[in-house]
């Protein structure tokens, strides 16, 4: 197993994701959604997941991909 610890941004980075993507969603429900059907903001609501496991992923990836070797 590799002792390398990510960096602290990474960390934070993980750590601030989850919550931005709280707000939005409390922002959109509050404001936005009475707007739209129940579909559309369904559909809101797995985009902007989705977007937030894309903001993960390429936090991690390089991370991952540098400390591959060393597993």
């Amino acid at each position: 197993m590799s002792n390398q610890q990510p960096e602290p941004r990474r960390i934070y980075e993980s750590i601030a994701v989850p919550f931005a993507w709280l707000v939005f969603l409390a922002l959109w429900l509050f404001y936005y959604a009475s707007s739209f059907s129940i579909l559309q903001n369904i559909g809101v609501v797995l985009i902007s997941f989705a977007v937030a496991g894309v903001i993960e992923v390429l936090v991690w990836v390089p991370w991952a991909m540098r400390h591959a070797d060393q597993g």
